[in-house]
């Protein structure tokens, strides 16, 4: 019998582990995804080491963790086209190399606790650090995703830009963005919070935060906490229904910017927002702005800055609705209230200060608030009515008086006394009664008296 050589004992093996590998990478029982068919990885060299994931539709849930991606050297992650994918804690935490992670029309997304915890080389961070060019650092994009889940402290650590930009959010927990440091822009584009918790962005500093087409039910105080922003806060094109008193808590910003917004109820100091440059609110619709509601946005320098209000729609104002602190100089110019004009529940409630460029509805057209009160509002207005009353009932009795003395003079008398054909009234003389005075005799001498002609 012939004994096998060590070059066939060599071959078997390999052929062995190959066959190993199929089968594993088949049921999916490997911790590293790009064995699995399904997934659709692939790498590409060059000048930067990337791997690319494309799902095939019989892909199950993409699971990373920590050791599923075995090449430590690599520098971008593209994922694709997956119905299902997770990311386990530190998923991400051992790839030095790394610098960007791209997520693409995923189904559903889940970001567990730490999973996308990132520091680089430096295993001690400041939180302090602010954005350097020339200091590695991560960034993080989701597109065109839905069913989104972000754990506590999901992203901490070295991460320069945080992207969403077309995605649906159904939660976020507490810290879900907390203690990062190097953060150049935060941004937020086209994007629907379902479920956010208080204090979900927490504790760290960015240059820029945009919030772009952000649609929100409801959120709560603190959901931004102790977020210093150096640069730009941006919230344009946004759609919230409630903003909670201290929903966002924001230091330091540059330039503040609230544009072509809707907020259904604004409660009092929703923005608690130090500045340290001019604020801007135009183009948005406050339908129910609650006292104070912006007079927690305070200047943190010593020169007055300015407030500009620009062509802004309220549903309903209270008189401290637009309060402000004393050290801004408030601009105010064409904001309207969807209000019908009236002195007693409109004029009387808003401020003097902004009776100018306040407009509310008077017959169907907006009218200034000072136009209406000036005209309709004014102590000799207010008694109008009753003065065209009063007017209206004296005429009517003079002119009854009037007809009456009329009357009386020119008919009632004349029927009553008579007169002769010449417009002379008869001689009326009362004689006593025959049996008081028998032996009275009444002679009656009619003289006809001319002028004297008498030459004197």
């Amino acid at each position: 019998m012939k004994r096998p050589t060590q070059k066939t004992v060599h071959s078997s093996k390999l052929i062995l582990l190959i066959l190993i590998q199929l089968v594993t990478g088949a049921f999916g029982t490997s911790d590293d995804i790009t064995n699995i068919w399904f997934f659709g990885c692939r790498w590409f060299g060059g000048i930067t080491n990337m791997l690319s994931c494309n799902c095939a539709p019989e892909a199950e849930e993409m699971y990373i963790q920590r050791n599923s991606i075995p090449a430590y050297d690599v520098s971008n992650i593209e994922i694709s086209n997956c119905s299902k994918v997770r990311f386990g804690p530190k998923s991400v935490y051992d790839l030095n190399n790394l610098r960007q992670i791209t997520l693409n029309n995923i189904q559903s997304l889940v970001f567990e606790a730490n999973s996308l915890e990132w520091v680089g080389y430096k295993d001690s961070i400041d939180n302090q650090e602010r954005f350097q060019v020339n200091t590695p650092s991560l960034k993080v994009f989701v597109k065109n995703s839905l069913n989104v889940n972000i754990g506590s402290h999901s992203m901490v650590g070295r991460i320069s830009e945080i992207n969403f930009e077309n995605v649906l959010i159904e939660k976020i927990d507490a810290f879900a963005f907390s203690n990062l440091v190097q953060m150049e822009n935060l941004i937020f584009t086209n994007v629907q919070l379902k479920n956010v918790n208080s204090q979900a962005f927490k504790r760290f500093g960015t240059e820029f935060m945009i919030l772009d087409g952000v649609k929100a039910d409801y959120l709560p105080s603190r959901t931004f906490l102790n977020v210093t922003v150096y640069r730009d806060f941006i919230i344009r094109n946004c759609q919230f229904n409630t903003l909670h008193s201290g929903t966002f808590r924001i230091n330091h910003p540059t330039n503040f910017a609230i544009t072509n917004s809707q907020i259904n109820d604004l409660q009092g100091q929703a923005f608690l927002v130090s500045t340290t440059g001019n604020v801007i609110i135009r183009n948005n619709f406050f339908n129910n702005v609650q006292d104070y509601a912006f007079k927690g946005i305070t200047n943190e320098i010593s020169r007055v800055n300015t407030i500009h209000f620009d062509s802004n729609t309220f549903g309903s104002l209270n008189r401290r609705s637009l309060d402000l602190q004393p050290q801004f100089e408030a601009r105010v110019s064409n904001l309207n209230l969807n209000q019908t004009c009236d002195c007693d529940s409109i004029v009387e409630k808003l401020q003097t200060d902004f009776y100018d460029e306040i407009r509310c509805l008077y017959q169907e057209e907006y009218i200034t608030v000072k136009n209406f009160k000036s005209q309709n509002c004014s102590v000799l207005a207010g008694y109008y009515t009753i003065m065209i009353v009063v007017c209206v009932a004296i005429s009517v009795i003079s002119i009854v008086a009037i007809s009456f003395y009329v009357y009386y003079v020119l008919v009632y008398k004349r029927q009553k006394y008579g007169c002769e054909k010449g417009g002379k009234a008869p001689l009326s003389l009362i004689v006593p009664d025959g049996r008081t005075y028998k032996e009275t005799e009444l002679h009656v001498i009619v003289e006809k008296a001319d002028l004297l002609t008498t030459d004197l």
